[in-house]
């Protein structure tokens, strides 16, 4: 295997999570814009699918650039209040 190869798949391995926070104050459809935005914009996060009416966000992220307290941060300076969603 070459250098490159060797490179991709130690960028490709990287450690990916799923959490699911709870929002509060998401009331129509431009909020739910804002809040795909805004956690889209931090670094590391892969994935966002958010759901106004369950008034949840799924975030798939690399846990090595980013973590929850950071997500949550951005969530209450952009006007929302993240909630803990209790696990199923």
């Amino acid at each position: 295997m070459d250098k490159t190869n060797i490179a991709n798949l130690s960028r490709d391995a990287r450690v990916t999570e799923t959490v699911t926070i709870g929002i509060a104050g998401m009331t129509c459809d431009s909020c739910v814009r804002k809040v795909d935005h805004v956690l889209r914009s931090l670094p590391g996060v892969k994935e966002v699918v958010v759901d106004r009416a369950g008034a949840l966000a799924k975030v798939t992220y690399d846990d090595s650039r980013v973590n929850v307290p950071a997500m949550h941060d951005a969530l209450l300076k952009s006007g929302y209040t993240p909630l803990a969603v209790p696990p199923p």
